[in-house]
């Protein structure tokens, strides 16, 4: 919903330092050998060390990068394979991945509304062993707006937390595949709304909501850690009520 926003989680979230992530994930050279990925394009030419948000950006936009070396690095960037039946998900998306190089060229090529390129991972065009919390990485790298969040279970609780609502619908502790293109317009509005409520950039807010797990949690990943189970939004998901907090965005969009 639009500020204010839900005390004291906004509070915690005002007052936390801004901290750069720095490299993360694994070299994508490495990422490729560990899953057996073959026939990546210039393959030989992937980077041996671990990539940063702007690395990975600036080899996504630029056009002379094959779009599958760049899904490689993003990937790679975002530690895909590294969860529950990980490796399943990364060779189930690598099977699909000539599905992949149309929607990725689309992406790049920019002029898509939010909920557009959202959608193109939707549906009929939903890339097996792709779930938003990935897919919305590949939204993030290819489109040359930087208004475009990734929208992973850390991003997603902030959001819902901070808002008291189920903006973006979630199984178990990830975002649910029946998420739509509103949703994902939602949330990122809100980012938007906090970065100009700290004067901070977009992607520097989407950043600070995300945070850094590991051992140690950073100060915001922390507090979401410890409140989501009794803090998060009480009610179920509802399209109507999401329709009346965001009426520009259509019912049938939610």
């Amino acid at each position: 919903m639009p500020p204010p926003y839900i005390h004291p989680h906004w509070i915690a979230f005002a007052n936390t330092t801004h901290q750069q992530q720095g490299p993360v994930g694994l070299p994508p050279s490495v990422w490729v050998t560990n899953y057996g990925i073959n026939g990546v394009p210039n393959q030989s030419a992937l980077p041996n060390f671990q990539l940063d948000r702007n690395s990975v950006t600036n080899i996504c936009l630029n056009p002379s990068n094959n779009v599958l070396f760049c899904y490689v690095c993003a990937m790679a960037w975002g530690g895909q394979g590294g969860g529950p039946d990980g490796r399943a998900h990364v060779l189930n998306a690598w099977k699909n991945h000539l599905q992949i190089i149309p929607t990725l060229t689309a992406l790049r090529a920019g002029g898509l509304t939010r909920g557009a390129a959202y959608n193109l991972f939707q549906g009929a065009n939903a890339v097996g062993g792709l779930g938003p919390s990935f897919f919305t990485k590949l939204l993030y790298f290819f489109t040359p707006s930087p208004s475009f969040y990734i929208m992973d279970q850390w991003t997603a609780k902030s959001i819902n937390l901070l808002t008291g609502n189920w903006v973006t619908r979630m199984t178990g502790n990830v975002p649910s595949n029946l998420n739509k293109g509103g949703n994902y317009q939602a949330f990122c509005e809100e980012v938007d709304l906090m970065a100009g409520m700290l004067g901070i950039a977009g992607h520097v807010a989407e950043e600070r909501l995300f945070s850094q797990g590991g051992r140690h949690r950073w100060p915001w990943r922390s507090h979401v850690h410890s409140n989501w189970p009794q803090c998060k939004p009480p009610t179920r998901y509802s399209s109507a009520t999401l329709h009346g907090v965001y009426p520009h965005i259509p019912l049938n969009d939610f």
